[in-house]
């Protein structure tokens, strides 16, 4: 059985390439360190690093075995902090991404609501588009992200749905889709379409359904960085576009929405994605909760 320490040992050796320094890190003395990998070595069939000069350089299978150590190190960091923080009453900020869509519709109420149960926690807000969240995982503490998640096997983070949106066409008033009885795909395709940028889960899900659907690739007539430029650039007439049913709510007289036919709906799950461990999982749970 592998030992937790003989992990946080082989990361630090692994870190600074030389075993004398890795003992001066961790306070211990050289042969300690150095029977600790040895423990540790002999729990595999081949060797995990090779001496070179006065240092020492990890094979592939040490490279393979590192992630793992690297983990291990930080749990335990982790762990020291959050007792920290426990003991000493210290201040605690809390790192939340939120894909564009959610952080102009729905976090600010959640945020406002956490702050009522927990003045003394703070809350910094990464946003961007989907893929720019994904980008920056294992810096937060949780993400909430609009669309398909990809890319975070081996991170530490899973997933799970947390709530379902639906995309609904708008358009500017007087438009010849608001006399349309049922609205569909394939109906807004004789329009200009405007489209958040690439990388932006709403985007993903509505070329998603045009592909599906039709096998039809959106030439968007401009691509924006925020429902909120779409609902301008909708309201002065450049063209319609499809944006989460949030956005009701903030949407100008101007601008008319339409559901989509039930056959072509476009139903996304929002994803919530936590750390399987971290010193701030107490927060983040309450903050869920």
């Amino acid at each position: 059985m592998i030992k937790a320490n003989y992990l946080l040992t082989f990361a630090k050796v692994a870190e600074l390439k030389n075993i004398s320094l890795a003992a001066e890190a961790l306070h211990r003395s050289q042969p300690a360190v150095s029977g600790q990998l040895k423990s540790l070595q002999e729990s595999f069939s081949e060797p995990l690093y090779v001496r070179k000069g006065t240092g020492v350089e990890l094979t592939e299978l040490g490279l393979s075995l590192l992630p793992y150590a690297q983990r291990q190190t930080k749990l335990l960091i982790d762990a020291e902090t959050f007792r920290s923080q426990i003991e000493n009453d210290n201040v605690v900020t809390l790192k939340i991404g939120a894909s564009t869509t959610i952080a102009n519709y729905s976090l600010p109420r959640l945020i406002a609501q956490f702050h009522k149960n927990y003045p003394m926690i703070k809350v910094d807000v990464l946003v961007g588009n989907t893929q720019k969240v994904l980008n920056n995982i294992t810096t937060l503490d949780a993400a909430f992200v609009e669309g398909r998640v990809r890319g975070i096997k081996n991170t530490g983070y899973y997933s799970i749905t947390w709530q379902q949106d639906e995309l609904i066409v708008i358009m500017p008033q007087n438009h010849p889709l608001t006399g349309v009885e049922q609205i569909t795909l394939k109906s807004l395709i004789e329009y200009q379409i405007i489209l958040r940028e690439p990388g932006s889960g709403t985007r993903e899900m509505i070329e998603l359904a045009f592909k599906q659907k039709l096998d039809f690739e959106i030439d968007p007539v401009i691509e924006l960085y925020s429902t909120e430029s779409i609902k301008e650039s909708v309201r002065v007439g450049l063209g319609i576009a499809l944006v989460s049913k949030q956005a009701i709510e903030t949407l100008p007289p101007t601008i008319e929405w339409r559901d989509l036919a039930e056959e072509d709906r476009i139903i996304r799950p929002l994803s919530l994605l936590l750390p399987e461990l971290g010193h701030n999982t107490h927060w983040i749970r309450a903050f869920i909760r």
